[in-house]
């Protein structure tokens, strides 16, 4: 192997592809990086995989010139290192038949002993018998706002990952802890190459997802979404990210949403409860409830039929907080209690100025729905089956 590539490019290709460098320690090869040098098609790839996930970066064009092919693999962390301290320029890489790697750039010199490329596991074939392609902000946003919920762990495998569902030409992304459920919805910005109506499914470990957020970016292009029967393959500019697929039944969680018959809607400010709910946990740990209690007003001045208000308390070994927050209230109070994380997280995805927070008693679980301002046609509306967001969270029962 023999290549010039400018510094600024390299290191552009080599950041991303440690998303999937293995830091277990437990094959050698997992540590680095494969590079594949192409002289006929003028190209540099370089791939991290650690047996679950991988990324694959391709360069070429001005800036990156092949005098020799070869592949070889190279420890990720020193060879991030040595790229990212290099003087802006020209870098010069050259392999021998011994692995010895010599890096030079400005006027310092590496040389650093690579591994054979025959080491590096064999990475899935990517490319998929199904396809859609869907806006990258939508993806990331989508993602993001539903991962928080996802399992760690957890003794059902499908748990331990977001469960991608496309019905209808709409997208559902689903994460369910158990404890919670956190549901985006999106029909915007799916598009399929065979131009039919897709129906299909798929679970994908949140771990790949947390690394994909750092790679796809806010932009409104298209990432490509290829399946196999094992991976799911996400393409954009000039990377590929790849993961395995968790190949298991996911947990019905309609049944859970549509148990919930609400006695209690409330309208809420999303930004006031959301700081009511942070004041509140200042003076308490994570296992410590803070109780929420939904109530019409007393004086009411304005004569507001709906006028109410919720009551934030916690009380820690630190001492106590109460703290409330103005809302609309229809059908019964409530008092109710939850682990306060789990709410403030449904709270902070939930991005909308005002929600619906619809409850039934202390013992069953809160649901977070948008708020349709213009009409307030859904204060009434059971049919969970609509709207952008939907979270549910379990309460936690209340200590003396």
């Amino acid at each position: 192997m023999n290549i010039i590539c400018e510094r600024n490019i390299l290191n552009g290709a080599i950041t991303p592809a440690l998303t999937a460098v293995s830091n277990k320690g437990t094959i050698q090869s997992l540590d680095g990086l494969l590079l594949i040098a192409d002289k006929e098609a003028g190209t540099l790839v370089i791939c991290g995989y650690d047996l679950e996930k991988g990324v694959k970066v391709t360069v070429s064009g001005d800036g990156v010139e092949i005098n020799e092919s070869g592949r070889i693999v190279l420890n990720a962390a020193k060879l991030s290192s040595i790229i990212r301290n290099l003087p802006d320029g020209e870098v010069y890489i050259a392999a021998d038949d011994k692995f010895a790697v010599n890096i030079k750039g400005g006027r310092s010199e590496f040389t650093l002993h690579g591994l054979d490329a025959e080491t590096f596991p064999l990475m899935p074939e990517l490319a998929g018998d199904k396809n859609f392609k869907l806006s990258r902000r939508i993806l990331k946003n989508m993602i993001a706002s539903t991962l928080f919920a996802v399992g760690v762990n957890n003794s059902r495998p499908s748990l331990n990952g977001a469960f991608f569902e496309i019905k209808n030409n709409q997208l559902n992304v689903v994460c369910n802890d158990s404890f919670r459920i956190a549901l985006r919805r999106s029909s915007e910005g799916l598009t399929s190459d065979s131009g039919e109506e897709l129906d299909l499914s798929f679970i994908v470990p949140g771990k790949s997802l947390s690394e994909l957020l750092k790679l796809i970016g806010d932009e409104e292009e298209p990432a490509e979404i290829e399946l196999t029967s094992k991976h799911v393959i996400i393409s954009f500019d000039n990377i590929i990210f790849f993961s395995r697929l968790i190949e298991s039944e996911y947990l019905d969680y309609r049944r859970a949403i549509s148990q919930v018959a609400p006695k209690t809607t409330a309208v809420v400010n999303t930004q006031s409860f959301l700081e009511s709910v942070e004041r509140a946990a200042i003076l308490i740990d994570e296992k410590t409830e803070i109780r929420l209690t939904f109530m019409k007003q007393e004086l009411n001045i304005e004569n507001r039929q709906e006028a109410g208000s919720v009551q934030v308390t916690a009380t820690g070994t630190m001492g106590k907080v109460i703290d409330e927050c103005d809302i609309e209230i229809y059908g019964e109070d409530l008092l109710i209690a939850f682990n306060h994380r789990y709410l403030h997280e449904a709270l902070r995805a939930a991005k909308e100025e005002k929600i619906l927070v619809k409850l039934e008693s202390a013992m069953k679980s809160l649901i977070i729905l948008p708020y349709d301002e213009e009409t307030g046609d859904n204060i009434n509306n059971t049919d969970f089956e609509s709207g952008k967001f939907l979270y549910l969270v379990l309460p936690v029962r209340m200590r003396d």
